[in-house]
């Protein structure tokens, strides 16, 4: 008999990865593409909805091509947010997508927040650049053909719904986090569209707002042929790749909280009522399912700070060698102190502008205080987070870190030694789309329910905790990061024509 088997696809900021898990979480085989993305304009993020396509495409059929024979019972999607597409009538999209990560929009944002509209309680008073209503709003104002001619302006995660089962959909709890929809009382807030200007938004909008794990559809022909999977395949709603992540780490557990550690950095941690500050996106109310209430914090830079210095300053090293480097240059990197808000800032200052930097360098420090300045910087930046987890009452005992940077043994001591938490590394590959299988077991009843399908399918294994040697030269590290933030924060760092078209 053939071993049942829930399927799981994450599309990222810069590939697909499909994975088939059997019903404790265990790989049983997976698959991978990879898709581009292009920076504009400082601060502007784009990719091509159809390329992204080809890859989820491309990552299905080799995931199904080496599963030996096993076919899924169901599968369910994870995707970047809020990356936003036009789409004409014909189901095309008619422009490149917004990236999650494209901060263009600043100056919408502001505008709406400056609103003090009471649906902004449920994302901490303030709405950020990355999300749907300013990504909405510019397009209109410096695209309008383009938003005129768009039956659908809507996520990619959508979209991709859409192309494997030709039903519009949107899910809850995406919308429910940034898009600005009303979990209490169900409904859109209509007289801030209208005081936007977006009165007419709604109608490009699908009506269906699903939670994690309920049926969207059904693989159709056409994506049958593309994709490899069976025609007629429930295909379930799944969440955003950091709630999904944050799911396969069973966040559920008393004083646990999540750490996506990819491109950005996402903490996610549950609270037991609703509580909203500034510095958090949330209280998102059934974020993990029904009765969950979902704070946010993180950075907009994490990850993707290595791959740029790589690229740009490390001589052709990777970041395993340059960690061996870095390794040998005391905690605190004899000075020097970086800011990691190369691409804005989201935790605590959700300001899209603020740009990156290196302070306290002198002739002595080489490459190695420069790289290790930067690792210091994302855990600095992660330190941020827990403090307005702590403030609000949130329960913080220990972090379970998924992401690519999680495979970087330093940067894990580091981040612990900075936060001063143990650090917990999830024992399964493909975290996000582990956790869109668990939405998947749970629609299908073979999980129960979230909270059922995270325990039975996560595991952790090893467990960094901090190195007391290393605390007070982090405390000043720390200190000194706050400071140089404070200090740049008003100078005229903001390349022009930004927030331009």
């Amino acid at each position: 008999m053939s071993t049942p088997a829930i399927l799981g696809i994450d599309v990222g900021t810069e590939g697909t990865r499909a994975g088939l898990f059997d019903l404790t979480g265990r790989v049983i085989a997976e698959g991978e593409a990879t898709h581009a993305t292009v920076f504009p304009a400082p601060g502007w993020a784009e990719q091509d909805p159809c390329a992204v396509w080809e890859g989820v495409a491309t990552a299905l059929r080799a995931c199904l091509g080496s599963a030996a024979g096993v076919t899924p019972l169901a599968c369910s999607l994870s995707c970047t947010a809020v990356t936003a597409v036009t789409v004409g009538s014909d189901g095309a999209p008619t422009g490149p997508a917004l990236l999650w990560m494209d901060t263009r929009a600043a100056r919408e944002a502001e505008e709406i927040s400056a609103t003090g509209h009471p649906s902004l309680w449920y994302t901490g008073g303030r709405v950020s650049a990355e999300w749907m209503l300013p990504k909405a709003l510019w397009i209109r104002r410096h695209e309008p053909e383009r938003y005129r001619n768009a039956q659908w302006l809507v996520e990619l995660h959508d979209w991709i719904m859409f192309k494997l089962t030709g039903q519009w959909v949107l899910s809850a709890a995406t919308a429910s986090a940034e898009w600005g929809y009303d979990p209490h009382s169900g409904s859109w807030p209509d007289d801030l569209l209208d005081q936007i200007g977006l009165a007419d938004i709604v109608a490009r909008w699908p009506g269906d707002l699903l939670a994690p794990g309920q049926v969207a559809g059904a693989v159709t022909s056409d994506a049958a042929l593309a994709t490899g999977l069976p025609a007629g395949l429930p295909v379930m709603q799944g969440l955003m790749d950091s709630f999904a992540a944050a799911l396969a780490c069973d966040a559920f557990q008393p004083g646990r909280v999540a750490l996506s550690l990819g491109s950005s950095s996402a903490y996610l941690g549950l609270t037991s009522e609703p509580v909203s500050d500034s510095r958090l996106l949330g209280p998102v109310r059934d974020g993990l399912g029904p009765g969950t209430f979902l704070l946010q914090g993180g950075q907009t830079s994490a990850a993707s700070l290595v791959r740029w210095f790589c690229s740009e300053l490390s001589g052709r090293l990777d970041p395993a060698e340059l960690d061996k480097e870095a390794a040998a240059v005391p905690a605190g990197s004899d000075g020097v102190v970086a800011l990691d808000t190369w691409q804005g800032s989201r935790t605590p200052f959700r300001d899209p502008l603020r740009r990156g930097a290196f302070a306290g360098l002198s002739l002595s420090h080489r490459r190695a205080h420069l790289y290790r300045a930067v690792l210091e910087s994302v855990a600095y930046g992660g330190r941020q987070v827990m403090d307005a987890f702590a403030d609000v009452g949130a329960d913080v005992g220990e972090l379970v870190v998924t992401g690519g940077g999680s495979r970087s043994r330093l940067w894990m001591q580091i981040h612990a030694d900075v936060i001063g938490r143990p650090l917990l590394m999830l024992e399964q590959r493909l975290p996000v789309a582990l956790g869109a299988a668990m939405c998947a077991a749970a629609g299908l009843g073979l999980a129960g329910d979230l909270r059922s399908a995270a325990a039975e399918m996560s595991r952790t294994g090893l467990r960094i905790e901090p190195d007391q040697r290393n605390e007070s030269a982090y405390a000043d590290g720390y200190h000194t990061y706050q400071d140089l933030a404070e200090a740049l924060s008003d100078l005229p760092l903001r390349p022009g024509g930004q927030v331009g078209p």
